[in-house]
Formats: C-alpha cells, sequence, structure tokens
C-alpha cells in the first residue's frame, strides 16, 4: 500500500516544518518551492496553490511558529494590566518574544530578501502585520479609556503603530532591547502621545 496523501492542515505544518528547516540552514535565499515540495513529500503545485513567492511561504512559516509558540497573534493576548503603562508593557514585550522566536538568522535574511522582493509582495505583508499591530493597539487604548485613562482622541494609525517599528528598527540593527529601553520607549514617549495631560 502507498503513503496517505496528508490534506490540511497536516499537509501545511509538514511545509511550514520544512520551511522552516531550510531557513535555519540556508536562509531565506536557500528556499524554493522545488525543494520544499521534495522535503515536504508534496507536489510544487499544492505550494504554488498557496504562496506565491517562496518569500511568502517563509513569512507564513515563521508566523505561524509565533502563534503556536505564543498562544495566538500579538491582537489575541490576554492583556491584565492596570493601567495603559502596564498593558504597553505586557504587549511590547509580547512583541519581543515574537522577534526572538523569528531568530536572528531569519531576521538578517528577510533583510536581504526585501529588497529582492515585489513592492506588492512585501506591501501585503506588512499591511497585514500592521493591522495586526492596529487591533492590538486599539484593545489597549480601548481598555485605557474604560479604566477611565484619559486618552487623547483622534490618534494616528501612524502613531499608534510607532512601539512596533521602533522595536523592529531596533531589531534590524540588532541592538538588544532590555526592560529599561522599553520602559523609556512607554514613559517619555508612548504615554504623552496617548494620554491627555
Amino acid at each position: 500500500m502507498g503513503k496517505v496523501r496528508r490534506r490540511g492542515l497536516e499537509l501545511e505544518s509538514a511545509i511550514y516544518q520544512v520551511v522552516r528547516k531550510i531557513v535555519d540552514e540556508e536562509g531565506i535565499e536557500g528556499l524554493t518551492f522545488q525543494k520544499v515540495a521534495q522535503l515536504a513529500e508534496t507536489s510544487k503545485s499544492v505550494i504554488y496553490r498557496h504562496w506565491e513567492t517562496p518569500f511568502e511561504l517563509a513569512i507564513a512559516a515563521f508566523q505561524d511558529r509565533i502563534q503556536r509558540e505564543n498562544m495566538g497573534r500579538i491582537d489575541e493576548i490576554v492583556l491584565n494590566g492596570k493601567d495603559l503603562h502596564d498593558d504597553l508593557f505586557q504587549l511590547m514585550n509580547r512583541f519581543l518574544i515574537s522577534i526572538d522566536t523569528l531568530g536572528r538568522t531569519f531576521l538578517r535574511s528577510l533583510l536581504i530578501e526585501i529588497g529582492n522582493q515585489s513592492n506588492e509582495s512585501v506591501q501585503r505583508i506588512m499591511d497585514k502585520n500592521s493591522e495586526i499591530d492596529l487591533q492590538a493597539m486599539n484593545r489597549i487604548l480601548e481598555r485605557a479609556e474604560k479604566r477611565g485613562e484619559n486618552v487623547k482622541e483622534n490618534i494616528t494609525d501612524d502613531l499608534k503603530l510607532l512601539p512596533f517599528e521602533w522595536l523592529r528598527y531596533k531589531t534590524f540593527l540588532q541592538k538588544n532591547i532590555d526592560q529599561e529601553m522599553i520602559g523609556e520607549l512607554i514613559e517619555d514617549i508612548l504615554i504623552p502621545i496617548y494620554l491627555k495631560d
């Protein structure tokens, strides 16, 4: 009797495991649909049906790891802070855990590959990540308002995305980010932006 064809989540999981192994060993530049299909024991057409480029497949595989290892997306975390400061601190720490889950090798490869991808492909991925980040920040600001904190009205999306962009920037520069830096970001920059005096 031949092998049973895997489908759905079982096949997707096998594909993602192969992708992460290839990227960890060879970087994104070593990732091809043919190699993934061969190692995951599936056809290239299955992969082409779901992902347009190896870059998009790599992003999906690592986002899957983040969600599995961190019990969901960043906009799904259970917040337990007593004020805006605490919630922001919890969110920023959770974001750093997600970045650590990606790993330094992947992040270095990602930077190189972003320059090699079509703007449309990169923009689609960045828009999706920004949407998730905005959902998380909107939840935090709504919680602050419900607690009676004096949240400013009409905070722009750019200002809501500021802490995520700052953390990504520091990570891409391979700077160590410690609790003190996060505290300074929150106390000196974010709280004055989000709360009225």
